[in-house]
């Protein structure tokens, strides 16, 4: 056999009678291409040099699986369910005025008191799941509303107060709805005075064009009682009838008194109603 055919044969020999080293010898290759391995909820493990066993490399500050969730409720008792359902030692309120928001953060961070073998005095938690909820303002608060701060003809003015009389409480409905018939009758006449009368009440007298006189009393203020938030019970507001003399008529409204004083009071209420019924500690502010 000349020397030429001896080393092919060696050749040959080599490659089929030892096929686990060539697969060997590609495993390797590949573990030392991409020696990094990541896994399912934040675990990596890696190949290093030692017969390239595998070694847990996870970064020990990952956080844990969690719950990543923001959920809007529309009424305090839905946040203080969604709440029990979820809350642990963890969890906080914070009631962020400004922008009438409560809300329910289920995982804040824990507590700076951690057992000593950990090694570490904080530990950071995801403060991703959060249930919040968003006041509105009722239905009624928003009717009042749209119309207050400004002047309206005695039509438009007698309807809404006919249409809304149900929320007056002081005075009575019924004088409110009389006084709101006698306002829409009153259009286009000319009015020459206006005094003050013991009670507090104005009296406005006027002539029409046949010149019948007639006095009309309206209240200087009313009340009403009416939810100021959506789902919440009603409350008690005062506002101020506003009136102007015009020579195409009276024009008539009201201003609200001192509401966002009862309004925030209320944020309040709600938010240590929820931190009552859950058993949580309330910040007020905002968390950044």
């Amino acid at each position: 056999m000349s020397k030429t055919e001896t080393l092919t044969h060696d050749s040959d020999a080599a490659q089929t009678a030892c096929p686990g080293e060539t697969l060997e010898a590609v495993l390797k290759a590949a573990r030392i291409a991409d020696p990094v391995i990541d896994r399912p909820n934040g675990f990596a493990f890696a190949f290093v040099p030692e017969g390239f066993r595998m070694q847990d490399v996870s970064d020990p500050y990952q956080l844990p699986p969690r719950i990543q969730q923001r959920v809007t409720v529309d009424d305090a008792d839905s946040l203080i369910q969604y709440a029990k359902r979820f809350l642990d030692d963890r969890s906080v309120i914070i009631a962020d005025l400004d922008t009438l928001t409560i809300g329910v953060v289920l995982d804040w961070h824990s507590q700076n008191q951690v057992p000593e073998d950990i090694g570490v005095t904080l530990q950071p938690q995801p403060c991703q799941h959060i249930a919040a909820l968003k006041l509105r303002n009722s239905e009624e608060f928003a009717r009042w509303s749209a119309m207050e701060g400004a002047l309206h003809s005695q039509m438009e003015f007698a309807e809404f107060l006919d249409e809304n009389s149900s929320d007056i409480v002081d005075p009575d409905p019924a004088v409110m709805i009389e006084i709101a018939r006698d306002l829409e009758a009153t259009r286009g006449v000319a009015f020459k005075s206006g005094t003050r009368l013991q009670t507090g009440e104005r009296s406005f007298r006027y002539e029409t064009e046949t010149h019948v006189k007639g006095d009309l009393v309206v209240p200087q203020r009313f009340c009403l009682s009416l939810p100021l938030f959506f789902g919440e019970a009603p409350t008690e507001i005062e506002a101020s009838f506003r009136f102007r003399p015009n020579p195409d008529g009276l024009k008539l409204g009201y201003v609200w008194r001192r509401v966002e004083h009862v309004r925030q009071a209320k944020f309040q209420e709600i938010a240590f109603r929820v931190a009552e019924a859950t058993g949580l500690p309330v910040f007020q502010g905002r968390a950044e």
